[in-house]
C-alpha cells in the first residue's frame, strides 16, 4: 500500500515558483526557437596557411586555385592566412596579420573574393594554440564526416630551427668541422615557421598538438598534409601516427608553386564520398600531373602518400633491421659505400630508406641482413602482396628515378654527433632502434681505419698528369673507431699498362690512434712516355689493419698534357658545354683579350700553383649554379683566397657563388660581404657610383647565356663598395620556365629586395677583386657585356702611379688596425712584400724603355701623406736605388 503524498506549506510555495519559473522558460524557448544544428558535410578541407615569412606571395596564387572551385554542398573549405606583409610586391594582398575565409567560388583567377569572416590581427602560427583554434573553429563552422588538415609553410622534415650544437658534442675528438656549427644555427625551419616571431613548431611539438586536434574532431584526422618541403620523413610520421590516418608530403623541396589546389579541390568535390586514402591518391596524382608538363609547368618533383596505420609494424621491422645491422658493423665499409650512393635529398642526411635498403641488400655478406633488408622493403612500400608504409609514391625527372617516397635521417658522424641530443628527443629515436645503429655508426666499437682522401701530386703540380710525369700518392686516413690497430698495410693495384706495374704494396707501420687522422707518402709512379692523351687510368686501394675491417677507395684520372700558359688571364669554367662558357669566351674574344682557359669538369679544382701563374694578370672564376659539380669546393676556395692575399686580381662571377659561400670565411673576410637572399627573382640590374655609366641591364633573355634562375643579393661590409644593384621598380617579366640550365631548386615566386639590394660590388685593399652575385653571361645584349668587360679590364690594369697609391693605402690601412694573430702577421707580411716585390719589377721594366717612369712614381710616392709614405719605405728606397743606378749607368739592368 502506498502512502498518500501530502504537501506541507512550505513545499507549496517552492512548487508553485518551480511552476512559474518553467512556465516561462517554456514561454521564452517558444518565443526564442534554437537554431537547428548545422548539417554535416561529407569533407572539411582546412588549410593553415603559416605564411609570415617571404612564402606570402604565393597565398594569394593558391586561394584563386581554391575559388575555382569553392565550397560545396559535400566539401567545406576554410582557410586560415597569416601573412607578414612585405613580400607581396606583385600582390593585391599587402596586409599583415591573419584572416580566415571561407572559400566560394568565383571566376576571376586574379583576384580573391571570398569575403574575410575574421580578422585576428597579428598571431604566432608556430603556437600550437593557434593551430588548434583554428581547427576548432573549422569544426564548429562546418562540422563534417571527414576532415582533411593542410600545413602550407616552408618545411626542413624533422630538423628545427637552431638546434643546441655544442652541448651535443661529447669528446675533443668529435669536435666539429669549421664552419659546420655555424650553418646549423641557422638553419631556416620545422614547420609553421614565423618570420615576426621567429618561432617554428618543432615535430615532438606537432606531435603533442596533433593528438589535441584528435582530441577537439574527437577522432583521427582522416588526412594530414604537408604542402611543404622535406616533411615524408620516417620521423614525422611517427610523431603524428596516433592523431592521423593518412599523411601526404615531400621528401624533397617543393615548387613554390606548391600544390595545384583547384585540380586537387575539383577531384575532391567530385567524389565528396572517398575516405582519407582515396583523397591522398587524388592530391598525389594531381600533384604530379601538375608538375609534368601540366599547369604548373615541366619540373622535377615528388610527392607520396603514408598509410599510418601501417607505421607500428613498419617500426618493429626497421627495429630487426636495425639490430641487424649494428651487430654486423664489421661490414661498415660497405654500409658507408650504399650511404654514399644512396638518394639523397636537398639535405645530404635526408637519405631516401628504401634505395638504401635495395643497396645494402646487393653488398652485404651477411644473410641476415639482407633477410631483414627485404623485410623492411616489404614493410616500406604498397604493393600487389600487400599493403606498406607509402601507400602511393609519384615522382617525375631522372633525379627522383630511385625515390620511395620516404626518406630518414641517415647523417655522416659530425652530423650526427651535432644533432644527437635534438635527434634523441623524437618519439621515433626512443622506437625502433635507428638511433641506437647511428650511435654505433658514429663510433663503432673497433678500429675502424677509413681511407678518407687520395692526393696524386704530380711534378709541375698543375693538376695534370702527363706522359713521362713521376707523381706522388699521398694517402689520407683515419681511425673513427673506438679501439688502436696493431698494424696497417695498404695496397694499390691497376688494371693499366701504362703505369709500368699492376701492383703497389705499402707497409705503413703504426695506425692512428682512435679518432686521429694522417697523412701518409705512400708511394710513387711515372707514367710511361709514350702514353697517349685521354687514356684513362683507375687505382684501387685497399687498407687493412689488424682487427679493423678492410677500407677501399678508388681513385681515377686521365693522362692530359701539361697546362700550357699563354696569355696573363685565366678564363675558370666549370663544363665548357654549359650555356654559359661560349658567351664567356665570346666576351673574352670580342674584346681581344689573349687568355687561358681552365675547365673544372675536365681539368679537376683550380690549383695554387696554376693561379700564381697569373699574379702579373688576372683570373675570372665563373660558376653558374650551387650543384655539386658547379659549386668552388673547399680546397679551391682556399686557393682563391690563397691567390688574393699575395696581391692578385680576380674576378667572381655567378647565381649561388654567395648563396655556396653564405657560411665560409671567405666571404665575409676576403670578398667583404654578407649573404642577403638566395634567388632576389629581380632581372634588372643597374650600375651604381659610376660603374658601366649607371647603366641597366637585363640578365634574362637576349643573346645572352638566358640561364639565372636564382640570382643572390648581397650588402657590402667594411672594405667594399657597392657597384651594381638589383633595380626592383623596372619591369621585369623574367619567367624561371624560359631558362636554361638545371632545376636545382624552385624559384621565389615573390620578387623583391630584402636589404640593400646590392648585385655586384668591388674590394680594392692590396688586392683587387670584382663580385657579381648574378652570371654577367647573362646580360641580354652583347654590346652591354662589353661594357661590363672594359669595365673589368680598367679596374683590373690601373696605371702604374695608381698601382703604388694602392699599396700605400692598403699597407697604411693594415698598420692602423693593427694584428689580430701570428697568422694574419705572416699573411700580411706576404701580401705587402709580394706587392712590393712586383711593383719594383714592373716599375724596373717600364724603366727601360722610359727612364721618366722612375721620377713620375718618386713625385707620386712623395705626394702621399707622411704615414702612407712611411708605410711603403720599402718600395720608395727600391725606386731611389733604381734612380742613382740610371744616373751612374744610363740603364736600370746591371750589365
Amino acid at each position: 500500500m502506498t502512502r498518500p503524498w501530502i504537501c506541507k506549506p512550505s513545499h507549496t510555495i517552492s512548487l508553485i515558483v518551480i511552476f512559474v519559473l518553467l512556465v516561462a522558460i517554456v514561454a521564452d524557448a517558444a518565443s526564442h526557437p534554437q537554431a537547428s544544428p548545422t548539417p554535416q558535410k561529407k569533407w572539411t578541407f582546412l588549410v593553415f596557411m603559416a605564411a609570415d615569412n617571404n612564402l606570402e606571395g604565393g597565398t594569394e596564387t593558391d586561394i584563386n586555385e581554391m575559388e575555382a572551385i569553392g565550397s560545396t554542398k559535400d566539401v567545406s573549405i576554410l582557410v586560415q592566412v597569416d601573412r607578414i606583409g612585405k613580400f607581396s610586391q606583385e600582390s593585391a594582398w599587402k596586409w599583415p596579420g591573419t584572416k580566415r575565409f571561407v572559400i566560394q567560388k568565383d571566376s576571376d583567377p586574379k583576384k580573391v573574393s571570398s569575403p574575410v569572416v575574421q580578422d585576428l590581427g597579428e598571431v604566432d602560427s608556430a603556437d600550437p594554440q593557434v593551430l588548434l583554434d583554428f581547427v576548432k573553429w573549422g569544426a564548429q563552422t562546418a562540422p563534417a564526416e571527414h576532415y582533411a588538415l593542410i600545413l602550407w609553410n616552408h618545411g626542413t622534415g624533422w630538423k628545427e630551427i637552431q638546434p643546441d650544437v655544442y652541448s651535443s658534442v661529447e669528446t675533443p675528438v668529435n669536435a666539429l668541422p669549421a664552419g659546420l656549427s655555424e650553418a646549423i644555427s641557422n638553419i631556416s625551419y620545422n614547420i609553421s615557421y614565423d618570420n615576426t616571431s621567429g618561432t617554428s613548431m618543432d615535430i615532438p611539438t606537432l606531435g603533442a598538438t596533433m593528438e589535441k586536434v584528435a582530441e577537439i574532431l574527437g577522432k583521427p584526422v582522416d588526412l594530414l598534409g604537408f604542402d611543404a618541403c622535406l616533411m615524408q620523413m620516417v620521423e614525422v610520421a611517427h610523431a603524428v601516427a596516433p592523431s592521423a590516418l593518412f599523411q601526404v608530403g615531400s621528401t624533397d623541396l617543393e615548387p613554390e608553386r606548391g600544390w595545384p589546389y583547384d585540380a586537387i579541390l575539383k577531384a575532391l568535390t567530385a567524389n565528396p564520398s572517398c575516405d582519407g586514402r582515396r583523397l591522398g591518391d587524388l592530391i598525389v596524382s594531381a600533384y604530379k600531373a601538375s608538375y609534368k608538363m601540366g599547369s604548373q609547368g615541366n619540373v622535377a618533383i615528388t610527392l607520396s602518400l603514408i598509410d599510418l596505420s601501417a607505421v607500428k609494424d613498419f617500426t618493429k621491422a626497421l627495429s630487426n633491421f636495425a639490430v641487424e645491422i649494428k651487430n654486423g658493423i664489421r661490414e661498415i665499409d660497405k654500409i658507408e659505400q650504399a650511404r654514399e650512393e644512396a638518394l639523397k635529398y636537398v639535405y645530404k642526411d635526408y637519405v631516401d630508406l628504401g634505395h638504401f635498403l635495395k643497396l645494402i641488400g646487393a653488398k652485404t655478406g651477411r644473410a641476415g641482413l639482407r633477410r631483414r633488408a627485404a623485410e623492411l622493403l616489404k614493410a616500406l612500400a604498397t604493393t600487389s602482396g600487400g599493403p606498406g608504409l607509402v601507400a602511393k609514391n609519384a615522382f617525375t625527372g631522372e633525379k627522383y628515378r630511385e625515390s620511395t617516397g620516404i626518406s630518414i635521417f641517415f647523417p655522416d658522424r659530425g652530423g650526427f654527433r651535432a644533432y644527437k641530443k635534438r635527434y634523441a628527443a623524437l618519439s621515433f629515436a626512443k622506437d625502433g632502434g635507428w638511433f641506437g645503429f647511428l650511435d654505433e655508426f658514429e663510433t663503432p666499437n673497433l678500429a675502424y681505419l677509413k681511407i678518407l682522401e687520395v692526393v696524386l701530386v704530380d711534378e709541375n703540380q698543375d693538376g695534370r698528369i702527363a706522359a713521362g710525369e713521376t707523381v706522388k700518392v699521398k694517402v689520407k686516413i683515419k681511425n673513427f673507431g673506438k679501439k688502436s690497430a696493431a698494424k696497417l698495410t695498404l695496397s694499390a693495384t691497376t688494371d693499366s699498362d701504362l703505369l709500368g706495374r699492376k701492383s703497389f704494396p705499402c707497409d705503413l707501420g703504426t695506425a692512428p690512434a682512435p679518432g686521429k687522422e694522417s697523412i701518409i707518402d705512400a708511394f710513387s709512379f711515372t707514367v710511361g712516355a709514350q702514353v697517349p692523351e685521354n687514356s684513362e687510368v683507375s687505382l684501387q686501394f685497399s687498407l687493412f689493419g689488424e682487427g679493423a675491417p678492410t677500407s677501399t677507395f678508388r681513385s681515377t684520372f686521365f693522362i692530359k698534357a701539361p697546362f700550357s700558359t699563354v696569355g696573363r688571364i685565366l678564363l675558370v669554367v666549370t663544363d665548357g658545354f654549359s650555356p654559359a662558357s661560349p658567351v664567356l669566351q665570346g666576351m673574352f674574344q670580342d674584346a681581344k683579350i689573349k687568355f687561358d682557359v681552365w675547365d673544372r669538369m675536365l681539368d679537376g679544382d683550380i690549383k695554387p700553383e696554376v693561379l700564381k701563374r697569373y699574379i702579373d694578370g688576372w683570373v675570372f672564376v665563373a660558376v653558374q649554379d650551387s650543384s655539386d659539380q658547379q659549386q668552388l669546393t673547399a680546397e679551391e676556395v682556399g686557393a682563391l683566397s690563397g691567390f688574393l692575399k699575395i696581391g692578385g686580381k680576380m674576378v667572381l662571377s655567378g647565381q649561388d657563388l654567395a648563396f655556396s659561400l653564405r657560411e665560409n670565411p671567405f666571404l665575409k673576410e676576403v670578398c667583404r660581404l654578407s649573404f642577403v637572399q638566395d634567388d632576389i627573382n629581380v632581372h634588372v640590374i643597374s650600375g651604381l657610383n659610376g660603374f658601366a655609366k649607371n647603366a641597366s641591364f637585363q640578365i634574362f633573355g637576349g643573346d645572352g647565356a638566358n640561364n639565372q634562375k636564382w640570382p643572390d643579393e648581397i650588402d657590402v661590409l667594411a672594405g667594399a663598395k657597392m657597384l651594381m644593384k638589383y633595380n626592383e621598380g623596372a619591369r621585369d617579366i623574367a619567367d624561371d620556365k624560359d631558362m636554361s640550365g638545371p632545376n636545382l631548386k624552385p624559384g621565389s615566386v615573390s620578387r623583391g629586395i630584402k636589404s640593400s639590394g646590392g648585385a655586384a660590388a668591388c674590394v680594392n685593399d692590396g688586392y683587387r677583386l670584382l663580385f657579381f652575385a648574378f652570371g654577367i653571361e647573362a646580360i641580354n645584349s652583347a654590346s652591354q657585356r662589353q661594357q661590363i668587360v672594359a669595365q673589368i679590364q680598367a679596374f683590373m690594369s690601373p696605371a702604374l702611379e695608381t698601382q703604388v697609391r694602392d699599396f700605400a693605402g692598403a699597407s697604411h690601412r693594415r698598420a692602423s688596425r693593427g694584428i689580430r694573430s701570428s697568422r694574419e702577421h705572416l699573411e700580411q707580411l706576404d701580401l705587402l712584400s709580394s706587392i712590393e716585390d712586383r711593383l719594383t719589377k714592373k716599375i724596373e721594366q717600364r724603366m727601360e724603355t722610359d727612364p721618366s717612369v722612375g721620377q713620375a712614381v718618386m713625385e707620386t710616392i712623395e705626394s702621399l701623406p707622411a704615414a702612407s709614405r712611411q708605410s711603403i719605405r720599402g718600395l720608395e728606397k727600391n725606386v731611389q736605388s733604381l734612380l742613382e743606378f740610371n744616373r751612374q749607368h744610363g740603364t736600370v739592368i746591371p750589365r
